[in-house]
Parts: structure tokens; C-alpha cells; sequence
């Protein structure tokens, strides 16, 4: 397959077929030209027909992922973070008035389901880390953990859930997080804290997501679990207009629909569809429809262990106690293909601090102590961008550990090496120039 249908009927994203795909088809035709795509059945609807690629099927996932499932496995009181969004956006309002993005317990999720009163939306909740914290402190197995996985659950996702598939390549964002919780290695985390960018994405039909670019300049994939979503992506050139017209996403229009002088291309995504966003590539997401899920009743909480595989219930659109979803879980990740934009994304970060610093701001605040300065900066950068000079140097020097205990001698590894170290280089070069020049 080549391509789905634009936006106007004419221009097509890539279109490829998920159950024959290699790694080398997806490098050549995507990660390398930097192009969005769609990959189509990339995973099976049922366990009989799932591969060593991907391991899960959206029969598993649905169950997993279904309300009454998520009330059983974490409690109503668990939290989570949601949007509410308006189904419409009026010409006259800006995004501060028509989204708003708050922590809510998933027993006041599913009451907002209930009544359906306004759009709720449990989105960017890292669900998979969430799932794995619960499984190392649960006393009994959870939700029927296949024997055999744990040789391999470095690799697995969500306590067992999934496995992305083989023909993404290697997932150097997944593998530094995964390190800087677990080694003894210190390791200063993306955004401070503990370092996650695994998401599952839970809402109703009508529930979207505004235009945007995904953090840090990874790539992110986003598997439809359930339902249907409408993708606008820009042309490639059109792209690169609109990031440069908005500052690289400081004015972002909120609906690209709105935009001029962009071609626009969209793509339909049903269930089993994979959808792979490009670094520094511009999307818009709408939930389309989706099946009916039964909600847990009121102020009932379930047992874990009432928590089983069973399928969802397709329910009458008519019943009260049921709500219609659309479910997706997605990842930011990186390779070797991507991090050069993601350190040209964090020196433009970097860069857009050091000119709002001034000579005047330093001496004011911390006379000529330079470390207080410099530490200043970093917490800075942090609270604005959630990534520091420390963070992003540790994920380089992290990658350039891992190349040499693999080394076997291919001429790739020296390409590669000289590759991460041109970008700590220039990581070096711009901490120099942030925290001692200043409004230039």
C-alpha cells in the first residue's frame, strides 16, 4: 500500500501494511525522510492471531483498557490527568478558555462518563508505568500474565499488556528512562523526576487534541486500540512553514484547520491501525466513534480479582450506565535517526533562556557566584521545557555507554559514535555560551 487519501482528496499520507513490514522498509520509507504514515493491522484483533512482533491483541488490550477494568485493577480514588474540552471551538475564544487540564480520580472519570455533562478526556496518563508500579507491589498475579514473559520484561509494556512492535527499531527514550530509575548509574531524569513517555489515551467521541509537536523532538507512534480517530498532519513543507510562522510552537494556531497556505493532509484510523508521528512534525487528533463499554455502578468499588479477560459488552446506545470510548496507547521514542532534532530542539529551548537572561539579572540574584547561576538556569529550563543541559547529557553519554558494549566491530558504530559526540559537542558549546553570555 502507498498511500492514504489527503484532506482534499489528492495528496496521500504513506500507507503501509503492518503484518508484512520490516524494520529496513519502515527506516527507509519513514524515519530517515522524516515522513508521517499510517501502518495498517499492526496487531491482531485476537490472541490466535498474534505474532512475536507485536505481543498483545486488541481483544486483550480492549479488556485491560475498559473502565469497569481500570475501577478493578487501581480504585476509584487513583488519579489521573484529563482535559475537557468544548466539541466546537468558537472563533472568538483562545485555548486557555476551551480546554482545561486537571488531575482527576478515575471514580469522578467515570462519573463525568455517566452523566455526560461535558467531554472528559483521560489523556497523556502514564498508564503502562502506572501498571508496572502496581504489579511490583500487588501479592497476587495480575490480569493473567502470560507464563514465559519474564525473561523478556525489560521489553514489555503495561505489566505484560503489549510489546512494540520489531519493525520500529530500537527505543532509546523507553531504555533511558527504564535506566535512570533502575541503575546505579546516576542519571539526571527528563523533567526532573521519574522519566516516562508511555501514554494510554481514554476518551469519548468528540473528545481531541489540538494541533501540537511532541516533546523533545522524538518520534511517537500511536496505536488505536478501539474506535476511530481523524489525523491532520501539514504537508512536509507546509510543516516546516507553520513551525517557522509560529516561533516552533510558541503561537501555535489551536486548530489546523483554521490555517492558510499549509496543504493539509488527514487519515482515518481504525482499530489495529498504528499511526507514526515524524520529529518535530505537527498533528491534530479527533476521536471519531467508538464501541459502548459498560460503566461499574455507583460508589461500588471492585476487587482485584474480579478483573478478568472478558470481552467488553457492546451496549445499546441508550443505556445510561454505558459510554461510548475510543482507546489508544502511544509512546515518544527516539533512535539514531532522530537525535540529532532532538538536540537542535533543546538548543533552540536553551537558547530562547539565555535571551531573556541579562547581566543585570545575575549579579542581582547571585553577585559572582557562578555554580548558583548556573544551577539557576537549569531550574529554569526545567520548569519551562522539562529538560536541562544535565538531563540531555545524560541521555547522550547514556547512549554512547550502550554503543560500546555493543560494539562488534561494523563501521555503524563509529558513525554513530561520532554522531553522539558531535551532539555533546555542541550540548558543551551552548551551556558555555547560556550561562555566561546573556540577551544576545
Amino acid at each position: 500500500m502507498d498511500g492514504a487519501t489527503g484532506h482534499d482528496g489528492g495528496a496521500r499520507i504513506l500507507e503501509l501494511d503492518g503484518t508484512t513490514l520490516t524494520f529496513e522498509q519502515f527506516r527507509e520509507r519513514c524515519l530517515k525522510p522524516n515522513l508521517p504514515a499510517i501502518i495498517r493491522r499492526a496487531v491482531p484483533e485476537s490472541e490466535t492471531g498474534a505474532t512475536d512482533g507485536f505481543c498483545s491483541s486488541l481483544e486483550r488490550m480492549r479488556s485491560r483498557l475498559a473502565p469497569k477494568s481500570l475501577i478493578g485493577a487501581y480504585g476509584e480514588d487513583h488519579r489521573v490527568p484529563t482535559a475537557e474540552t468544548m466539541t466546537e471551538l468558537p472563533s472568538d475564544v483562545d485555548q486557555d478558555e476551551y480546554m482545561v487540564c486537571r488531575a482527576r480520580s478515575l471514580g469522578e472519570v467515570v462519573e463525568c462518563w455517566r452523566q455526560n455533562k461535558r467531554v472528559v478526556y483521560l489523556k497523556d496518563w502514564h498508564m503502562q508505568l502506572d501498571s508496572e508500579t502496581h504489579a511490583t507491589t500487588a501479592t497476587t498475579p495480575q490480569f493473567g500474565e502470560k507464563p514465559g514473559l519474564g525473561k523478556e520484561h525489560r521489553f514489555l509494556h503495561g505489566d505484560g499488556l503489549y510489546q512494540a512492535p520489531a519493525y520500529l527499531g530500537d527505543d532509546w527514550m523507553d531504555d533511558f528512562c527504564r535506566c535512570s530509575r533502575g541503575d546505579k548509574v546516576h542519571y539526571h531524569h527528563f523533567g526532573g523526576t521519574e522519566s516516562d513517555y508511555r501514554f494510554a489515551y481514554i476518551g469519548p467521541p468528540s473528545s481531541w487534541t489540538p494541533l501540537h509537536f511532541d516533546v523533545f523532538g522524538t518520534y511517537s507512534w500511536s496505536l488505536n486500540v478501539c474506535g476511530e480517530k481523524l489525523w491532520y498532519f501539514p504537508s512536509p513543507e507546509g510543516n516546516q512553514r507553520l513551525l517557522e510562522n509560529s516561533l516552533y510552537g510558541l503561537v501555535l494556531p489551536v486548530d489546523i484547520r483554521t490555517t492558510t497556505g499549509a496543504e493539509l493532509w488527514a487519515v482515518l484510523q481504525r482499530p489495529g491501525d498504528l499511526v507514526f508521528v515524524p520529529s518535530g512534525y505537527l498533528h491534530q487528533v479527533h476521536n471519531v466513534s467508538g464501541p459502548r463499554f459498560p460503566l461499574p455502578p455507583k460508589n461500588v468499588m471492585q476487587t482485584e480479582t474480579s478483573v478478568g479477560f472478558e470481552n467488553p459488552e457492546r451496549l445499546n446506545s441508550a443505556d445510561a450506565d454505558s459510554v461510548a470510548l475510543v482507546i489508544s496507547v502511544n509512546h515518544n521514542w527516539c533512535s539514531e535517526w532522530c537525535v540529532e532534532r532532538m538536540v537542535e530542539a533543546f538548543c533552540r529551548d536553551a537558547g530562547r533562556i539565555q535571551r531573556l537572561l541579562t547581566e543585570e539579572d545575575r549579579i542581582l540574584l547571585f553577585g559572582g557566584d557562578l555554580r548558583a547561576w548556573h544551577d539557576h538556569v537549569e531550574r529554569l529550563l526545567v520548569g519551562g521545557t522539562n529538560w536541562n543541559f544535565a538531563c540531555i547529557r545524560s541521555f547522550l553519554k547514556h547512549r554512547l555507554a550502550c554503543l560500546r558494549t555493543q560494539d562488534d566491530g561494523i563501521g555503524a558504530h563509529e558513525r554513530l559514535q561520532c554522531i553522539l559526540e558531535e551532539c555533546l559537542g555542541a550540548v558543551d558549546a551552548l551551556e558555555l555560551r547560556v550561562t555566561h553570555t546573556f540577551g544576545e
